[in-house]
Parts: C-alpha cells; structure tokens; sequence
C-alpha cells in the first residue's frame, strides 16, 4: 500500500471512528442478543431433531457404507478421482495447498479495495473453490447408497468368527500342523476356551475351521460365490464335485440356467486353491473324514516312505478286484454303460444300471474313460483299473500335505478297530457299548460307573487303564483280563484295548450328568419331568440306556416308593447322577415316581415316543458322535434331525417304510447303508425310531 493510500486510510478511519457506535455497551448488547439466538437454535435442534446417531460398528457387516459428516462429504469424493497409489494427493496434498493459501492470504491479497472487480484472483479462486465443494457434496449425495442398506448379505462366516473368536484370538489364529480344529472348537482344549458344540451347530463350526486355515479363500468366496451361497450350503461339500463346478463353470449342470461366468477365466488358479482351502479346509483329519474314509474306514496301513505316500495320493491307484461283468450283464446292458461312463450326458439310461453294479463301488464319482472301446473292455473283462481319484487333480496342493501328514501319523497309531472288536467281546457286556455303564450283573445292588466320559479319561493314565484291565478289580466283580494274571488278552491286546478306550477322550460318547437346559416349570407333570430330564438316561420308555432300566419288573419289585423317591433326591454317589432335589420340588418328584411306576404295568409312556424324550437321547447315544461333526444328516437337534441330509429326506414324518434314516437301521436301504457302520442298532431302539416317525415326529 503506497504512502498517500495510507496516510487517506487512516484519515478515513478517525472520520468514522468519530461519528461510529460506542463498543460499550451498544455493540455488545447487540452481540449478546445474537449469541443468545444461536443458542437458542442450537437447543432446540438438539430437542427436536437430535443427533443422526447411526448403530455401533460393526466389522462383520458388509452391507454397511461408511461415509463421513455432510460437510465432509467433498473432500470423501474427491478421493474417487485419485484411486490407489494417488489417494495421497486427493488426502494430504490438495488439503495442505488450501490450508497453506489461507494461511498465506494476508501477504497475497493486500490491496484496500473491497469490489469483488477490484479482487478478480482471490474472489474467482474463492468462488471455484466453494462451487467445487457444493458440486462435489451433492454428487457424494446422490452416488453413495444410505448407511444400513440391503444390497447384500453380510459376510455371515467373518460374523461368527468376530462374534465368537476375534475377542481372544485377534484377527487371526495360528494353526499347527495336523492339528483336528475341529475337535478343538468342538470341545475347547486350553484354558479359558469353552466348548462351542453347546452354542453353534456342526455347520457353524464347519465353517470356522474353514475361515480360520483359508482366510483368503473366504474373500475370495465372499465376492465371486455369495450372491447366490452361504457358507453353509458349500463348507463340508465334496471336493470332487467342487472342483468339477469351477472347471465347469457355465456348463456345470446346477449353473446352466444361472448367469455364472467362467471361473477358470475369472478367477487365478491361486484363487480356487484358496476358495477350494476355504469350503475343504486344509484339515488332514477333516479330509480323510469326508473323501478317504468311505473306502478305507479309520485309517489306512502303509509302511513307505512320506514321499512314496504323497505319490499314491497325487496320482490315485488301481486294483485287481473288478469283475469281469462281461459273464453277469448282457451286450447291450455293457454299451449303455460303456456310452455313460464316456459321456453321462448323453446317456441317462444308464444312470440306473450305473448305481446296480457299480455304485457300490463307485458311489456318485463316474470313472473317467477315454474311448468307448476302452469302456467295454474294461467292463466286460474287469481286471485293473482307476479305483481311488487321482486327488493331485482334486485337492490343492496345502490340502494334499495335510492329508499326508495326517494318513501317515495314523498309519502309526495302534488299531483302533482291533480294539473297539477286543472291548466289543470282552467289556460291552458290562461296561455298554459306548463306555456308558449301568446295572452290574455280578453285584445286583451295585451300578457301574460310566468309563468314556472326558472327566474318567482325565483322570487316569494309561498305565492305570491298563491295569485296571490286566488285573481286574475283584471287589467289583471284575476278573483279571491280563494273560500274566489268568486272563484271555495278552499285553499287545491290553495296549489295543487301552488306545481304543484312550481315543475316546477326544469326542467322549458319554457325559454325564446330562444336561439340564431349561429347569422344568412347577406346574410341570411326572411325565413332562421324565421326558426332560430323565428320559436322556433311562430312556423314553424306561428301557434303560446308561441308567437303570424302569421297565424291568425285577427293578420295580425290588425298589420302594421310598426308594425311588430318595434316589431321585440324593443322587447316586456310584453314578454321575446328580441330587435332583436340588433342582426339583419334593411334589415334582412325588409325581415322578407316580410316573416311574406306570412302566410296571404298561411297559411304556403314554403316547408315541418323543424327540426330546426318546428319540434325542439315542440319537446322542448312538449317532452324533459321527453325524454331528462330518456334515450331511445330524440329529443335534430336532430342526437339524427333520432338515438336514443329502440326496432327499433323511425322516419322512409319517412315513417310516420310505425314510432312510429307518433303512439305514433295519437294513432296507436301496444302496445297502447300514448304520451304524458295525451293524444294526438293538431292536427295541430301532422300534422307538420307527414308532416315532409312524407317530409324525413329534418334538414334543
């Protein structure tokens, strides 16, 4: 500013000063009356309005868009226009040039003229610069979906891991080789770790296991499969047929009249590894479960090599033992199943031939021929062919080594099945099936202690186990079973049998005292008691199971009502039956032994068997040890035993002749299956089973 501007300046200045408004108390009451306004506004906005709170974060929730405040909405644009490597400018660089203009604004613009003409540089940057916000604001308005929105689902399996790991574990968890995590959510296995088999079903945990070894393959899983599957639905599914689906693509038959592209061209071949890790974890226990396991049972004997192993995994096997079908199957029966094994597409008669002869075998998976004289040949004259896949072409290569590992540390384990056939002749009679004890048939005033349970196994030892075996407990009736004793089984056969009592410790068929969920109501009946709380021992219709058996009139004669009534409220210190007077009334019981009696007369409970009653007990007993921690059918729980399954209806309410869960134990089943495995079930639990499916399932 030049000398006479200034000097005009000031002159100006002492004019106005003169003929202006005093600061006090004029232009401070004026302010004040202001101020007062603003607050006003400001409370009653604060009353009427509110805050736009929104919920608290929540990291698992895909659906959500995270947007900043609306006066900071410009600058959440304006990083769409630097994406990646140059969001630092739109960030730092464009906001610390405005930020340095203002600041330095005095010394730039420093003419006394106030006409926006006479400023034409600092009012057109000014104007630019508020037009751009306002634009920018308005575009970030109209471009960002609303905060909450429903586009898509979120990422259900990240939930279950934030919800229920995240906490302890952090982001992620480290995993050591051949370890079953599974079994190690399933049951907890440190301290500090609850077992999580009470709070998520086998699917849930499924799905952890997966997320946990592949966490990759679940992001890879979110953004090319989610749209269309849960976790869910694909966690536990064959290998084979999920390789099959991503070389398909379009062409694979559930996708034809899908919108699904070519996975090998969208996707790396790091990537199906990845999403193949995450649906198939890289669990070698896992794996042999549901791909070698059908074929091989426990584990398999093989004394080579890991390499030599890792080959014969890699590249499949063959045998000797194919029939020649050429002498049972006509001519024209060996085309139809020549032309299918070539193309099953083409020919879908021979779907059914297919599962006759060579499903049994086979099972879904269709050789792989190249020719049709190859097929026929092979078919008609049997000898040498591909039996076990060729699983280098299946499962990726993190798969194959934890499958190596885990077939080459069991093939080091004792012979589990050589010790469940030991304790099948020498223990069950006394001890259960399942470990689970009951009456003593040497002393009738004493009960065996259940053995399989975690808390028995804990605490004793191997070498207590065994010898316990080889020397008997005589005090309890047991005889020495120890060939240096007088027994039957020399020390290669106790140290079976120990191993295959030991090997229960992992998942134990028998824990007691049952679970007590729901205290039943004080208006509850004797029979709504029993079907609560003592049907998961005594069974639903008093047949006994790892309690004593109601029902069996030697029992009801030699036991009083008094009797009953103080066994029901102390307990059994024998046992690990609690004192249920802790948890019932005295007239709860009272009804309860009313009811206990009716088994005297009638042998059985009014009305049809029960899911909670009888039925959930056996399923408890005799299935999930399986089914509920290898996928397919689990009956956990009464949804789960009615929904789950794989190739249609595993319980038809109503309808026990065409239910495969009744084929399966009465041997009816049109593919042969027999459960469990090692034969059929006693026949009066199979007649619960029947009577209750007759019956339409009832839950309750």
């Amino acid at each position: 500013m030049k000398k006479e501007e200034r000097e005009a300046y000031l002159e100006n200045y002492e004019e106005e000063k003169k003929k202006g408004v005093p600061f006090w108390p004029d232009i401070i009451f004026k302010d004040s009356i202001v101020a007062f306004i603003i607050f006003i506004a400001l409370v009653a906005l604060a009353y009427f309005v509110g805050a736009s709170l929104e919920e608290i974060a929540d990291p698992s929730d895909a659906t959500y868009t995270p947007r900043p405040e609306w006066y900071f909405l410009f600058l959440f644009q304006l990083l769409k226009f630097f994406p990646g490597d140059l969001e630092v400018i739109g960030v730092i660089v464009l906001p610390v040039i405005a930020i340095v203009f203002l600041i330095l604004l005095p010394w730039i613009d420093r003419s006394s003229r106030r006409h926006p003409a006479g400023r034409p540089v600092v009012i057109g940057v000014t104007v630019f610069g508020m037009v751009a916000a306002v634009f920018l604001t308005v575009q970030a308005v109209e471009e960002a979906p609303p905060p909450g929105g429903t586009t898509a689902e979120g990422d259900r399996t990240a939930a279950l891991y934030v919800d229920n790991c995240a906490g302890c574990h952090g982001s992620t968890v480290a995993v050591a080789p051949g370890t079953d995590l599974f079994a190690v959510i399933s049951a907890g296995t440190h301290e500090g770790m609850p077992s999580w088999n009470a709070d998520l079903a086998a699917d849930e945990i499924d799905a952890l296991v997966g997320f946990i070894l592949a966490p990759r393959g679940n992001e890879v899983f979110a953004s090319s499969c989610a749209g269309c599957h849960t976790a869910d639905e694909l966690i536990e599914a064959d290998a084979i047929e999920l390789r099959n689906a991503l070389e398909a693509g379009s062409g694979y038959p559930p996708h034809e009249t899908l919108d699904v592209p070519e996975w090998s061209e969208v996707l790396s071949s790091a990537e199906q590894g990845q999403l193949l890790n995450f649906l198939t974890a890289p669990d070698g226990q896992r794996l042999w479960t549901q791909q070698c396991s059908s074929c091989h049972g426990r584990s398999v004997a093989f004394a080579g090599t890991t390499e030599e192993l890792r080959e014969v995994v890699v590249q499949g096997g063959g045998h000797l033992d194919m029939p020649a079908f050429g002498a049972t199957l006509g001519d024209a029966d060996i085309e139809i199943l020549a032309n299918y094994v070539t193309d099953p597409a083409s020919t879908p008669e021979g779907e059914q031939l297919f599962a006759q002869s060579c499903a049994s075998c086979h099972a879904q998976r269709i050789p792989r021929v190249e020719s049709f004289d190859e097929a026929v040949q092979a078919i008609a004259l049997g000898g040498a062919h591909e039996d076990m896949p060729v699983w280098g072409e299946i499962l990726t290569d993190e798969q194959t080594d934890a499958l190596v590992a885990y077939v080459a540390e069991a093939a080091e384990r004792p012979d589990l099945a050589s010790g469940q056939e030991l304790y099948a002749q020498n223990c069950a009679n006394c001890h259960g099936e399942f470990g689970e004890g009951g009456l003593n048939p040497a002393r009738s005033d004493d009960i065996i202690a259940p053995i399989s349970t975690a808390e028995y196994l804990r605490t004793r030892d191997d070498q207590t186990l065994r010898a316990i075996i080889s020397q008997g407990q005589p005090n309890f009736g047991m005889s020495p079973f120890g060939s240096a004793f007088g027994g039957p089984l020399s020390d290669d056969q106790v140290d079976e049998l120990v191993a295959f009592m030991r090997a229960w410790e992992a998942n134990p068929p028998v824990e007691l005292p049952p679970e007590v969920e729901d205290v039943p109501q004080p208006t509850a009946s004797g029979q709504e008691v029993y079907g609560q709380l003592c049907a998961q021992c005594h069974g639903q219709l008093g047949q006994g199971g790892i309690g004593t058996a109601f029902a069996d009139p030697s029992w009801q004669s030699a036991n009083s009502d008094r009797d009953i009534f103080d066994a029901v409220n102390l307990g059994h210190e024998a046992t690990a039956m609690i004192a249920w007077g802790e948890v019932l009334t005295s007239q709860q019981i009272e009804q309860l032994v009313v009811h206990i009696r009716t088994f005297e007369s009638s042998g059985s409970t009014a009305g049809p068997p029960t899911y909670d009653g009888a039925v959930s007990s056996i399923f408890e007993e005799s299935c999930t040890a399986c089914h509920g921690s290898l996928g397919g059918w689990t009956g956990t729980s009464y949804e789960e035993a009615l929904n789950t399954g794989q190739g249609g209806p595993t319980i038809i309410p109503g309808d026990p002749d065409n239910s495969r869960l009744v084929q399966t134990m009465i041997d009816t089943h049109p593919d042969g299956v027999i459960m469990p495995p090692a034969g059929l079930l006693p026949d009066d639990t199979v007649q619960i089973i029947i009577d209750w499916v007759a019956a339409g399932a009832p839950e309750r």
